[in-house]
């Protein structure tokens, strides 16, 4: 029993090491077989990626239409806007799978100060007249005010425009947003119609505010945010648009 127990152990044993053997040769085998196999994969992802060529790069408009910026956007960004660049800013407004960049669009045209603008930023502001906004609907929305704030600072409609949405309570779009009823809402941009008096720096600017204040019946909230706002004109006109609207923080991207 003990001989045939040995022998079968040391059968075992030869079996296993030379069943190790053989594992370690095809391992070696499948190794050296592999490696012309991964450089060849290797030269075929090469020779793709330096095959397609790379993007054309984005326009100024582009690259302003998509930034982030921490403070709103520096009038010193914008600088004197091409008529190219005016031009892709409102192919951008038009498209609306650009809706995330709608509100520096908007912005970004009433700062070019370009005849253009007008036109874009009060046919974007008859969007959709009716119904409940969604979340990027009403952020655009709510810029259109300072957009022409800062174009009335050259263009006498966007001022005009300013005036009537500042003073004239059917001038509000009759929407709502979430909880906020049509009303709250028309008080919004009502508010935000007033800041963008403020902006244009204009004197006929601060004559209206003035007035909007002065109303025995105005609610506390739009008095108060007219006191608040001819603080910001009385800043516009003596600083100037550079000074006031300087980015400290910067912008991403």
């Amino acid at each position: 029993m003990r001989i045939i127990g040995s022998f079968v152990s040391s059968s075992a044993l030869i079996f296993v090491g030379d069943f190790t053997d053989m594992l370690k040769m095809e391992f070696r085998t499948c190794r050296i077989g592999a490696l012309p196999l991964a450089i060849a994969w290797l030269c075929f992802f090469a020779s793709n990626g330096a095959a397609e060529p790379s993007g054309p790069e984005p326009s100024r408009a582009d690259q302003l239409a998509a930034a982030i910026y921490f403070e709103g956007i520096a009038f010193e960004e914008v600088g004197d806007l091409s008529d190219a660049d005016v031009a892709r800013l409102i192919e951008l407004l038009d498209d609306p799978a650009e809706i995330r960049q709608h509100p520096n669009v908007l912005v970004l045209l009433g700062m070019s100060g370009s005849p253009a603008a007008f036109d874009a930023i009060a046919d974007y502001a008859l969007r959709g007249a009716s119904g409940e906004f969604d979340r990027l609907e009403f952020r655009a929305q709510r810029s259109i005010a300072s957009a022409m704030g800062h174009l009335a600072r050259v263009d006498g409609r966007a001022l005009a425009w300013l005036i009537r949405a500042a003073t004239d309570p059917s001038a509000a779009p009759k929407r709502s947003f979430r909880r906020m009823d049509p009303e709250r809402v028309a008080r919004l941009m009502r508010k935000g119609a007033i800041t963008g008096l403020a902006l244009s720096g204009q004197p006929q600017a601060a004559r209206v505010i003035a007035e909007i204040s002065a109303v025995p019946s105005a609610p506390a909230e739009i008095v108060e945010h007219a006191n608040e706002a001819l603080l910001l004109h009385e800043r516009m006109s003596r600083e100037g648009p550079a000074s006031v609207l300087r980015d400290q923080f910067g912008r991403d991207r």
